[in-house]
């Protein structure tokens, strides 16, 4: 039997303390605490769990910002398109869908 990976997948997530980190002018995502939301709703969502999931650095901790993690799916590559939904203290809220590249 052969699962399917969706070519959509949409859900939000809220991440914690790990998700951040301050800088001298505010605070930005910590590209693994992405990476890691990004695993944890791929992984819910289809059962796949990815192994490489790539997420920038010096991302701006401010609502509606928005960024891309890369990452290789059952069927190639595929892109986590993320956006900042909230920001309370250290908990970050992210929309996150995901798309074959």
């Amino acid at each position: 039997m052969t699962q399917r990976f969706g070519a959509r997948l949409g859900a939000a997530v809220l991440v914690g303390a790990v998700a951040l980190q301050l800088s001298g002018c505010g605070s930005t995502i910590k590209p693994d605490g992405a990476a890691k939301s990004v695993t944890d709703v791929v992984s819910q969502q289809t059962g796949f769990k990815p192994t490489d999931v790539k997420c920038p650095s010096g991302v701006d901790a401010k609502v509606g910002q928005e960024f891309d993690c890369h990452f290789t799916g059952p069927e190639g590559p595929y892109t986590a398109h993320v956006k900042i939904t909230s920001v309370n203290g250290q908990d970050v809220g992210f929309d996150i869908n995901s798309r074959r590249s």
